[in-house]
């Protein structure tokens, strides 16, 4: 992300522990002689100070912030100290927000700025506010399989160096249910953590919490259903507007009218989300079920194979119904930028997903999971 300036509004002077967490630098006059509200500046990488940001809004601790390109000139620095309990933020630059932090508020097209307010359920991993002040929350590096494989279902951020060659050939220790074909999202945090098939050499593996990511939960989903064995689910990627071309075999054979629809679905759906990419599911189930692909779902490739996995723009839910075939298509954002898109290949439902604001974009979809560890943290 390039450096921007934010600027933060005190109603009082921030204590010496705020000041260091929102690496404030220089103090800034609304006109000249006026002192009030209080106005620093911080130079920092905004995604540096981006979660402490956000909780000292939602405390209180901070009137209201800006980011913006460039400081303004004197006669627009009202909007500086305009919308209390915000950040606002100039429109050309909003897509560099992280939607795990924000709740989008209002757009002012005249000055071409939106501002945001603290998300109701900013990550816990990321910030803590306490009385004598806010401070970062520190990503854990560990030392051990199995210390990496117990952080997988907590929200702790976790990170650890480990040989790639002994984390590929010992799946089970390092990513225990999630190594499962049945259950899935080992081959999406392997390759969201930057590791390919020809990677040799030592790999800084993150845990879901560290690339953003939750774990799924609730009897309905997709992944729970697949698991305990209740229905046959099988996936493809594709950046076709047609979700039935091209796909790898073995695959069902869709009738002309049902690719149709399924097309006319899908573009429907890309043109609200803006997303690229797509997801094609097909299901049999054993009995009657209702089945929840929520916003966010991670589909991973069935092995590591330089092909980006994906995350759903926009979820929904299918009725399956015993012994007949049910097919959805739906939207889906790339989590690997450096990968090549997807173009029908097998993808499994993995029970991993990564919260999503209605209003996110490919950009910011990247600015979660690209974070680099040294944001959650230095290590110890």
């Amino acid at each position: 992300m390039a450096r921007y300036v934010t600027v933060c509004a005190f109603d009082t002077p921030p204590p010496d522990s705020l000041a260091a967490a929102l690496d404030l630098a220089d103090r800034l006059r609304l006109v000249r002689g006026e002192d009030h509200p209080d106005l620093w500046i911080s130079w920092a990488s905004f995604h540096e100070i981006e979660p402490s940001l956000a909780a000292a809004l939602a405390a209180g601790q901070v009137r209201c912030a800006a980011l913006l390109p460039t400081l303004p000139p004197p006669e627009q620095r009202w909007m500086l100290t305009e919308w209390r309990g915000q950040l606002a933020v100039h429109g050309s630059i909003a897509d560099q927000l992280d939607p795990r932090f924000w709740d989008s508020l209002s757009g002012y097209d005249l000055i071409d700025m939106r501002t945001f307010t603290p998300a109701r359920d900013t990550p816990g991993s990321a910030v803590t506010v306490s009385a004598t002040g806010l401070h970062r929350s520190r990503a854990e590096w560990v030392e051990t399989a199995a210390e990496y494989r117990a952080s997988l279902d907590t929200n702790r951020p976790t990170v650890i160096t480990a040989p790639v060659r002994q984390i590929i050939t010992r799946m089970r220790d390092w990513f225990g249910d999630l190594a499962d074909e049945r259950v899935g999202g080992a081959v999406a945090i392997l390759a969201m953590s930057g590791v390919t098939p020809s990677a040799r050499s030592q790999a800084v593996l993150r845990n879901p919490a560290a690339l953003g990511l939750r774990r799924v939960s609730g009897h309905t989903a997709l992944a729970a259903h697949a698991r305990a064995g209740q229905l046959t689910a099988q996936a493809w990627g594709t950046r076709s507007d047609d979700p039935t071309r091209g796909l790898a075999r073995p695959r069902p054979d869709y009738l002309r009218q049902e690719s149709r629809t399924l097309t006319a679905g899908l573009r429907a759906m890309k043109a609200t989300t803006r997303a690229r990419y797509a997801v094609l599911v097909s299901l049999t189930a054993r009995e009657d079920l209702e089945v929840l692909i929520g916003t966010g779902l991670v589909f991973e490739q069935t092995a590591l194979n330089r092909v980006q996995n994906l995350a759903i723009a926009a979820g929904s839910i299918m009725q399956a119904k015993v012994g007949q075939h049910a097919a959805l298509a739906l939207p889906a954002w790339c989590l690997n930028r450096r990968l090549a898109p997807p173009g029908g290949e097998a993808v499994r439902a993995t029970p991993l997903c990564l919260p999503l604001t209605a209003d996110v974009n490919q950009a910011m979809v990247w600015s979660i999971v690209e974070r680099s560890p040294e944001n959650f943290g230095a290590r110890a």
